[in-house]
C-alpha cells in the first residue's frame, strides 16, 4: 500500500510539475472508476477537457493523457512506458524518477500495474509554460482509493517532466 501510495504521488507530481496553475476543481468523477484488474479490457476513463488559468488544453495533450489512462489502466507495461520520453523526469511526492526505465521499473510498474490499480480522469486543464495537469482517482486494487494530480511538461506528444501530488 505504501509503495503504491508513493508510485501515486510521483505520478501526481509528474502532472503537477507541468504547471503553476491549481489542480481542476471538479468534483465528479467523469465516468465509473474502472475496477477491472490490469490485464482485462477497461476503457480508458476520460474527462472533460477544462479550462485552467493558463487556457484550454491542447488536442494533443488531451490524446496523450487518454493513450496514458488506456495503457495504464489495461495493464500495458509497454504502452505505458511509451508516454514518456527515454529522459523523463518523474517527482512522485519527493521521490525522484529519472529516465523512463526508473519510472516505469520502480513505480508505475510495481505500483500501479502489478497492484492492480486503475485511474479515473476527473479534469484536464492547461498548465503553465505549456504543461497540462491532469486528475486522477485511482483505485488500488487492493480496496483502497486515492486523489492526485499529475503536472506534466510534454515533448513530442511524450510526458518530459511530471509532478504528482495528493489532492487533500
Amino acid at each position: 500500500m505504501q509503495r503504491l501510495r508513493l508510485a501515486l504521488c510521483a505520478l501526481v507530481l509528474l502532472l503537477s510539475a507541468c504547471s503553476t496553475a491549481p489542480p481542476v476543481t471538479s468534483t465528479a468523477p467523469t465516468s465509473a472508476p474502472a475496477t477491472s484488474p490490469p490485464g482485462a479490457s477497461t476503457p480508458a476513463t476520460t474527462g472533460t477537457a477544462t479550462t485552467g488559468a493558463a487556457g484550454s488544453v491542447p488536442a494533443d495533450h488531451r490524446a496523450l493523457i487518454d493513450r496514458f489512462v488506456a495503457a495504464i489502466n489495461a495493464g500495458d507495461a509497454g504502452q505505458v512506458a511509451e508516454t514518456f520520453t527515454q529522459d523523463a523526469r518523474f517527482d512522485s511526492v519527493g521521490r525522484i524518477y529519472d529516465g523512463r526505465a526508473q519510472i516505469m521499473d520502480r513505480f508505475l510498474v510495481p505500483e500501479v500495474i502489478e497492484a492492480g490499480g486503475a485511474y479515473t480522469l476527473r479534469g484536464v486543464s492547461a498548465g503553465a509554460g505549456g504543461r497540462v495537469i491532469a486528475e486522477y482517482d485511482f483505485a488500488t486494487g487492493h480496496g483502497g482509493s486515492e486523489h492526485f494530480t499529475y503536472d506534466c511538461a510534454v515533448e513530442g506528444a511524450r510526458f518530459a517532466d511530471c509532478v504528482g501530488r495528493y489532492v487533500g
